[in-house]
C-alpha cells in the first residue's frame, strides 16, 4: 500500500484532494508507464467515470487513512515553498506561499497542454477551482505593457523562458 501512498503524493504534490484523468497521464509520461495505468487507476477509484479521483474514494479502496495523507501531501506541498529556479519574478504583490502556489498550477498548466494557447484556460480553471474565483491568466511574450485592477496581495507578474506570465485575482462582488 506504501507504493500508492507514495504514487498519490507525487501526482496531488500541491495537497489537493483529489487527481484527475490528466493528472494521472503526466504521472504515467513521467514515470515511463504504460497507458494501462491510467485505465486500471479509474476503473479502481473512479468507477463512476468522472475524470477526477477523490482522495477518499482512493483511501476507502485501499484501506488508507485520508487525513494522514492529505496532511502530508498539504505538509509537502508547504514545505516546497520557493520558487523554482527557471521562474524570474518581475513584479507584484502577492507573498511568497501564495507566489509558489501559483507558479505550480500554472507549470502544471504547461506541463499538461499541448499548445500554449490553451495553458491560460487551463491555469485560470485550476486556479478558480483550488484557489477560490476569479482569477486571470494572461501569457506575453516580448514587450508588453499593461495596466490592471486585482483583488490586494493578489497579482504576479512572472517569466518563465520567453514567457511572461500576468496573474491576478479580482474582488468578489
Amino acid at each position: 500500500m506504501e507504493a500508492f501512498k507514495e504514487a498519490w503524493l507525487a501526482i496531488d504534490r500541491l495537497g489537493r484532494g483529489y487527481i484527475t484523468s490528466d493528472d494521472l497521464n503526466v504521472y504515467m509520461r513521467k514515470q515511463n508507464y504504460d497507458e494501462s495505468f491510467v485505465r486500471k487507476w479509474q476503473k479502481l477509484f473512479d468507477p463512476d467515470n468522472t475524470g477526477v479521483i477523490q482522495l477518499d474514494a482512493f483511501c476507502d479502496v485501499l484501506g488508507l487513512n485520508a487525513r494522514e495523507i492529505q496532511e502530508q501531501a498539504r505538509s509537502n506541498a508547504a514545505s516546497s515553498n520557493s520558487l523554482p529556479d527557471d521562474v524570474v519574478v518581475i513584479s507584484g504583490d502577492m507573498g511568497l506561499e501564495w507566489q509558489v502556489r501559483v507558479v505550480n498550477i500554472v507549470k502544471e498548466a504547461l506541463r499538461e497542454c499541448a499548445k500554449m494557447s490553451d495553458v491560460p484556460k487551463q491555469a485560470k480553471t485550476n486556479l478558480d477551482r483550488q484557489c477560490n474565483q476569479l482569477w486571470h491568466v494572461i501569457i506575453a511574450q516580448g514587450q508588453f505593457w499593461c495596466y490592471y485592477g486585482h483583488e490586494p496581495a493578489y497579482s504576479l507578474v512572472f517569466q518563465i523562458g520567453k514567457q511572461v506570465f500576468i496573474v491576478f485575482k479580482t474582488p468578489e462582488y
